[in-house]
């Protein structure tokens, strides 16, 4: 998956949180922004990502350590996103409360990453470090046109959310 489809994904799930938790509309921006950032973390992985090639210092040691589509591209990621976020929000003294739907917004941001590339042929280890692949028997996009289409009713259904949740 590309970096827009990513981000379109991202932003979709957390607005869709955001209107199955009904937060008020702040905390929806905050969901909203956290799923969007989200959504980019886990190919923090591989050094020619739109992230990784922002942030090499970090993306280098992790791709020599893991390889791309290791260990963050599992459920072991997601867990370790919420768990870093709260205990450095405890640590700096920032209300948890009011700092939740940012948290809630990266966690669900990359869940929808994982998903996003779930859907790929390549797969991903959902349950690292078993090595086993996790794929969907679709191969939604195999077809060129397929992923800006798709980029394109994210956004669409992103809005269209966002419009129910203020």
């Amino acid at each position: 998956m590309m970096v827009a489809t990513h981000v379109a994904f991202g932003a979709f799930c957390a607005v869709g949180a955001a209107l199955l938790l009904h937060v008020p509309p702040l905390a929806a921006g905050l969901l909203l922004l956290g799923g969007v950032a989200g959504s980019l973390l886990p190919d923090l992985d591989h050094p020619k990502s739109w992230l990784g090639r922002r942030l090499p210092w970090i993306s280098r040691p992790i791709a020599y350590l893991f390889g791309h589509r290791g260990i963050t591209h599992s459920l072991f990621a997601v867990a370790g996103i919420f768990y870093v976020c709260t205990a450095c929000l405890h640590e700096w003294g920032i209300n948890l409360g009011q700092a939740m739907p940012l948290v809630l917004g990266l966690c669900v941001g990359y869940a929808s990453h994982l998903v996003g590339d779930w859907l790929t042929p390549a797969g991903i280890p959902l349950l690292w470090p078993i090595r086993i692949r996790f794929r969907a028997p679709l191969m939604l996009f195999s077809l060129p046109f397929m992923e800006p289409l798709a980029v394109t009713g994210l956004w669409f259904g992103a809005g269209f959310l966002m419009s129910k949740t203020f």
